[in-house]
């Protein structure tokens, strides 16, 4: 159904003295202070995993050399989703507009676009708990926080079972913190060889800003009145509120973005296009693009559903 004049008739009236579509401005975009923002060359990526040689074993004199392989993991494959948004408008209200907000639909459009990259680039923080097909890595059945047993573990190429989750889950604190960062740090690769990670950057919920300026942000130990140093300052972590969060109890402890896997990846920018539409005039106004969020690899994330 076209907008029409009759739906709008105040805005072909000259009586306003303004039209208030918004107030405040947009939020700055959040997704790409975290996630590696990256250009796809098909409309369907296959990543694939592969673990290197494990450490070197000892070698009595004139024995022979012990053999390695590397060893082949799994796939993740992204696969581009196209979204689109139009609105038509007659004719007759495109021209009797007298105040912009019909003809400047465009930034309506544009902003749902940004809306929409946004929501899904959190995907993978938002279903971090999920074992979805849509929401793995490397591995089926996996969801990007594990915490390590059995049931609910990183099973690496090697056998060996890791964590990147509490092993019982815990609001946003120092204890949790001081948990993360020693994962992260102490992180083993496919073949349990040390890697070099550090964590950077802790996502939090609005609510849980408050704990995070007062632990991240003093250098004195929080909740106590005895002048201890807080001993987080050290390791120069920083947080960033996460407006995206679906679940307000949910923190990510992340490394920076050249250390970890989470990928916002587009297939296509947004593209803005208006026309007439030939048959009866009416004005056209529509947005398309395609893009895909995920992860392969777990490693230099630290989550917990609080």
């Amino acid at each position: 159904m076209p907008t029409r004049t009759g739906q709008f008739a105040p805005l072909i009236t000259p009586l306003l003295r303004k039209v208030l579509v918004d107030v405040g401005k947009e939020r700055p975009t959040e997704y790409d202070k975290f996630m590696n923002v990256r250009d796809m060359k098909w409309a369907v990526e296959t990543e694939r995993q592969i673990a290197g040689l494990g450490s070197m074993p000892a070698k009595a004199e004139g024995d022979s050399f012990v053999m390695d392989d590397p060893i082949l993991g799994g796939t993740k494959v992204y696969t581009a989703v196209a979204y689109g948004l139009g609105v038509e408008i007659t004719r007759e209200m495109w021209l009797d507009d007298l105040y912009g907000p019909i003809r400047g639909i465009g930034k309506e459009l544009a902003k749902a676009s940004r809306n929409r990259m946004e929501v899904d680039a959190h995907a993978p923080i938002n279903n971090m708990n999920s074992t979805a097909a849509l929401n793995v890595g490397f591995t089926a059945g996996e969801a990007l926080i594990a915490d390590g047993t059995a049931a609910n573990g990183h099973l690496g190429l090697d056998g060996n079972l890791r964590r990147n989750r509490p092993t019982v889950d815990v609001a946003f604190g120092v204890a949790g913190l001081q948990d993360g960062i020693e994962q992260l740090e102490g992180a083993t690769n496919e073949r349990n060889r040390p890697m070099m990670l550090k964590a950077k950057t802790a996502l939090v919920s609005q609510q849980n800003r408050w704990s995070a300026r007062e632990i991240l942000g003093s250098t004195g130990r929080p909740y106590t009145g005895n002048n201890e140093i807080n001993a987080l300052v050290e390791d120069d972590l920083t947080w960033m509120v996460d407006h995206f969060l679906t679940d307000l109890d949910f923190w990510v402890l992340l490394s920076d973005k050249s250390e970890h896997d989470l990928n916002f990846l587009v297939k296509d920018q947004p593209v803005l296009n208006t026309f007439d539409y030939p048959m009866n005039g009416n004005v056209i106004v529509t947005i398309w693009q395609r893009h895909v969020p995920g992860h392969g690899s777990w490693r230099g994330v630290f989550g917990s559903t609080g």
